[in-house]
């Protein structure tokens, strides 16, 4: 969850409950409101797993339409947010396991149509994060990027909160390692492109 202004997140947690409930009482239209306010980090979330921008849109559509055809599941007891990317979790699990066990190890980014303007410094963010594995990249991102409580990562993963933790200061390690390999390079890289900004 991104950092808000105090009050801002229980406004935007009751709106969104509200439009939950008025899409169960049958106003479909509702459900534009929380697309609306999903839509980009889902996107977000999707891509830093999946690396294909075709692939990522598919995925966010299809998380949207599972939710919505599960809607009658969620249960305020957790944020709906938590319940949305632990639905996101399992289905980007699930495309990777039809993928096969073996990611990519070349991708093909020959399409100038589709290729998007990547910087230096995302450059060395894409890089790092393809280092680690899928359900490290998930919780880097569910913990860094979404600001989840290791206890919220657990329930989204359905792994113990201990067993997050762990995994999560052992990946920050590796990612540390990496850098310190990659050394001045690195560090060159995100420096020049700290300069042009």
């Amino acid at each position: 969850m991104q950092p808000t202004i105090p009050g801002e997140e229980d406004d935007r947690k009751k709106m969104i409950e509200k439009a939950v409930e008025a899409v169960r009482a049958g106003d479909k239209h509702s459900y534009e409101i929380i697309i609306h306010q999903f839509e980009r980090q889902m996107y977000t979330y999707c891509f830093y797993i999946l690396k294909n921008h075709t692939e990522t849109e598919d995925a966010v559509q299809e998380i949207f339409i599972r939710a919505y055809q599960n809607l009658h599941h969620y249960s305020s007891s957790i944020s709906f947010s938590a319940w949305l990317y632990k639905l996101a979790y399992h289905h980007l699990i699930n495309m990777k396991k039809k993928q096969g066990r073996w990611l990519r190890l070349v991708e093909h980014c020959k399409d100038e149509q589709s290729q998007m303007y990547i910087s230096r410094q995302d450059s060395v963010i894409y890089e790092l994060m393809a280092y680690l594995t899928t359900e490290e990249r998930h919780i880097l991102l569910l913990k860094a990027v979404e600001q989840y409580t290791f206890e919220e990562i657990s329930g989204i993963m359905g792994l113990k909160t201990a067993t997050v933790r762990k995994k999560y200061e052992r990946l920050r390690k590796k990612l540390m390692e990496r850098i310190g390999h990659k050394g001045e390079r690195v560090h060159g890289t995100i420096a020049e492109a700290n300069r042009t900004y």
